[in-house]
């Protein structure tokens, strides 16, 4: 089976990790993009809770009644790592 961009499917863990990418480090999804084998399309409509719905309504329903906590949700994540990303 050929591995494309168009048939790679993202983990919840990925879709959660994109929605706090953007929701909570205010990342764009070109910046975002870059971490995915994903289109900039793709990540988007997952940020805009066109796509993956579930994993969206989940994420900002903790969010919204979790603010502190969101924060700590992918603490791998260094500042460096985010940096670079902003950067590119």
């Amino acid at each position: 089976m050929a591995n494309s961009i168009y048939n790679v499917k993202l983990t919840d863990k990925d879709v959660y990790k994109i929605l706090y990418l953007n929701k909570v480090k205010k990342l764009l999804p070109y910046q975002i993009e870059k971490q995915f084998p994903v289109s900039k399309a793709t990540i988007k409509n997952i940020v805009n809770g066109k796509s993956r719905k579930d994993c969206y309504y989940s994420f900002m329903n903790y969010m919204e009644r979790h603010p502190r906590k969101i924060k700590k949700l992918f603490p791998g994540l260094t500042q460096q790592q985010l940096n670079g990303m902003e950067k590119e």
